[in-house]
């Protein structure tokens, strides 16, 4: 009657666990999407403001606004973090602050840029602070999943950063061979979730495509722009990761 009394005992505490469990990794995709939606606004904002595009396409502004609306909601689902809510609301006011000015002022005001782009790293930093905290015991394919679509993100964004000569770098450490390292590593875990997911090798093969299609670009980015093409096939990449690793989530429930 004992040992059966604790078989019930332990399977009841497993099931209070699991939720607990798949909570976590709720809360863990939420931080990521955050985060990748601010990487969304930003790439967008950019493209808005660079000197290399003539015409301001309203499309660039409903980009970074939609990416916006996203992560008020995902802050909501993640708790709404005190310091990451602030951060956020610093990164908003100063996107308005920018919109507010005349279309002329607004195109080549790079110091009210160059302070977004500072904001948005602050708030990217608190993000990937919290995210690590709450990645401990998150499962190996969900986790790169997450790391490779992060750094697709980044490698577009310093892409963009890149058309500024007097903005800074202030979401990744700056330093020598940026773009090459970046690129290494994406294609290095390419074959790692290729690894993980042997049976999505359709779905990978078009990731490689679509990322080797920009990839010259981003390797020799100091020549022949192509901004918006870039933001294209890059962020086709990223969704269709985030994706993945929701599938994931859902799985573990």
């Amino acid at each position: 009657m004992r040992s059966h009394l604790k078989s019930f005992l332990v399977l009841v505490l497993l099931c209070m666990a699991a939720p607990f469990a798949h909570a976590d990794l709720q809360r863990l995709q939420h931080v990521h999407e955050f985060r990748s939606e601010g990487y969304v606004a930003a790439t967008y904002m950019l493209i808005d403001n660079n000197l290399f595009e003539r015409v301001r396409e309203p499309g660039n502004r409903e980009a970074y606004n939609d990416a916006l609306a996203s992560m008020s909601a995902l802050l909501r689902q993640a708790g709404n973090p005190t310091e990451l809510q602030s951060a956020y609301d610093e990164f908003v006011a100063l996107i308005r602050q920018l919109e507010g000015m005349s279309g002329e002022e607004a195109h080549y005001h790079l110091a009210t840029v160059n302070q977004i782009m500072q904001a948005h790293g602050r708030m990217d930093k608190l993000a990937a602070a919290l995210y690590q905290e709450l990645s401990t015991e998150a499962p190996e394919k969900l986790l790169a999943l997450h790391q490779q679509s992060l750094e697709t993100h980044q490698i577009l964004l310093l892409y963009q950063n890149n058309m500024f000569s007097s903005v800074g770098v202030y979401f990744v450490e700056a330093g020598d061979n940026m773009f090459a390292n970046m690129n290494e590593r994406i294609v290095a875990r390419a074959v790692q979730l290729r690894g993980l997911f042997p049976d999505l090798s359709g779905t990978f093969n078009k990731l490689d495509k679509q990322y080797s299609f920009i990839q010259p670009r981003l390797l020799n980015y100091a020549s022949d722009w192509v901004p918006t093409i870039a933001a294209f096939y890059l962020l086709r990449n990223t969704e269709t990761l985030d994706s993945l690793a929701r599938e994931q989530i859902l799985g573990a429930s």
